[in-house]
């Protein structure tokens, strides 16, 4: 490893994948030729854009996972709780639909389940989850544990507060969305450098994936 003038080595940041993405599907409408999420699959492309840039990241690592990029044929349970249990933050898309998720519901639990092992090992800093407000909400209508989190911040400014990341591209407001986006990205890299979540044995979300039912496999 190269050293500077002051035998100073670099130091390498966390080299697990950042984020895990955390979203309920849009199902597939027959009458409209837009695919599915289409306009979530752009915001993920541009955060992990703007993650690459604000970290040291190897370019092999998924900056944030996306679970609809996963290969065809893979055992895609396993790939799932391996995620879970190596990604820094939780990142779940505050909508409707991830509200009513089991899929969804499961992933918050597993990725609590790892924080709780760091507590009882003494060495929990922090919640390692950043939301990101999808679509427009009344506090009223976010459910807990969602409402227990602070989704909006005064950065990110009162459009996004307003509309969310669904309504500022819906709405052409592309400066604004590329900037909120660039700032949940760096809300990311603070997050997990402060809470060094550490990595667990994916067995430990067995018995949660055990209990999930066929009808939520199905969703997936």
């Amino acid at each position: 490893m190269l050293e500077d003038r002051d035998g100073h080595r670099p130091r390498r940041g966390i080299q697990q994948p950042y984020g895990f993405l955390s979203y309920g599907r849009t199902p597939h409408v027959p009458a409209s030729d837009r695919p599915p999420d289409e306009r979530l699959v752009r915001f993920h492309a541009k955060l992990t854009d703007d993650l690459m840039e604000l970290t040291d990241l190897d370019a092999m690592i998924p900056a944030v996972f996306l679970d609809r990029r996963m290969p065809l044929g893979s055992a895609w349970e396993d790939e799932l709780k391996g995620r879970l249990a190596r990604c820094q933050v939780l990142v779940p898309v505050l909508s409707r639909r991830l509200f009513t998720s089991e899929w969804c519901a499961l992933e918050w639990e597993c990725f609590q389940r790892r924080q709780e092992l760091q507590r009882l090992r003494g060495t929990f800093t922090r919640p390692a989850v950043v939301p990101v407000l999808w679509s427009p909400l009344r506090p009223e209508e976010i459910p807990r544990p969602y409402s227990d989190l602070q989704y909006t911040h005064q950065d990110f400014g009162g459009d996004y507060a307003e509309v969310g990341l669904l309504g500022l591209q819906t709405h052409g407001r592309h400066t604004t969305f590329n900037k909120v986006v660039y700032e949940i990205a760096q809300k990311i890299v603070e997050v997990a450098v402060g809470a060094r979540l550490e990595p667990c044995d994916p067995s430990v979300f067995d018995d949660l994936f055990d209990g999930l039912k066929d009808s939520a496999r199905e969703e997936r």
